[in-house]
């Protein structure tokens, strides 16, 4: 994880997601977190790249112990990709709470289509889940899609069919065209808003919890070119086995006159990265950038 870009693969493997279910049908979901710290700890003392991240964002957030704040911060990111499964395999062994119904029925209410907008906080794929049952539209996920065969594979066990289209963003122009493509007939594109996902001359420098950080001007640029609405949503633990799931309410993006238009989208990306800094010190643990996120 040196690079700032997500390239589609998995720590643990198709081994590791098929332990994680493994344990989850056979002792449930309490012993698969307890289970998970061994992996965890494995993890934080052998990938120093992303150690050494963690480090740097908790003590950008002022932690005083941050090593063992790091340790939980990996720990809580394994449960999050357990939680994957045992939203399919054991749907009630989690709690959702639910927050600005009224925002997301508004967005969806939009002709135009809509991009639902979140970051890697908490987990976008149980967002996608939840938006999904609750609205019964067509979701069309935005992401890199180069998984392991064999994890793919675990997966698919685990979990069965994606209840979603994937948009592949290894195919940068075909991918731009997709989504153009869905907003255009209406539908919904779920898309992270906080890494860089083509070209770097794509990426807006804003500050961002005490620094400076690059975040992608593609999803305004999408919405001003389609008149697709932004609804920023987020689905973050805030228990053992709790997640929050929230939208807020829903914007359209006007980039003006030619020579205004570089000004106005730093403004929007500029708040975009003010509302995630917001989200990211109410739930820190959520955080899933393992590295250097700050230029």
């Amino acid at each position: 994880m040196s690079e700032p870009t997500w390239r589609g693969r998995s720590h643990g493997g198709g081994l590791g997601i098929a332990l994680i279910a493994w344990v989850i049908r056979l002792g449930g979901r309490d012993l698969c977190y307890v289970i998970l710290l061994g992996p965890s700890l494995w993890l934080w003392l052998g990938d120093r790249p992303a150690r050494r991240a963690s480090l740097a964002y908790w003590r950008r957030l002022g932690a005083r112990h941050p090593r063992w704040a790091s340790l939980r911060h990996f720990w809580t990111f394994a449960r999050t990709l357990a939680d994957r499964v045992i939203a399919v395999q054991h749907p009630a062994a989690l709690r959702y709470d639910q927050s600005g119904m009224e925002h997301l029925d508004a967005g969806f209410a939009h002709p135009g289509g809509r991009i639902l907008l979140s970051a890697h906080l908490g987990s976008f794929e149980l967002a996608a889940r939840w938006v999904g049952e609750r609205t019964g539209a067509r979701l069309h996920l935005v992401m890199f899609d180069s998984e392991d065969p064999a994890v793919q594979a675990q997966l698919l066990r685990a979990m069965g069919a994606r209840p979603y289209q994937v948009i592949d963003l290894n195919d940068a122009e075909g991918a731009g065209f997709a989504i153009a493509s869905a907003l255009g007939q209406g539908e919904t594109c779920c898309i992270l808003g906080d890494r860089a996902a083509a070209s770097v001359a794509g990426n807006i420098v804003v500050p961002f919890l005490g620094g400076q950080a690059a975040f992608p001007s593609g999803p305004f640029i999408a919405a001003a070119a389609t008149g697709a609405v932004i609804v920023p949503t987020f689905c973050v633990r805030t228990g053992w086995a709790t997640w929050r799931c929230e939208a807020d309410k829903p914007f359209r993006v006007d980039l003006g006159l030619r020579q205004e238009r570089q000004e106005r989208l730093r403004d929007y990306v500029t708040a975009w990265a003010a509302r995630l800094e917001t989200q990211v010190r109410r739930h820190p643990y959520g955080w899933n950038n393992f590295y250097a996120f700050w230029t």
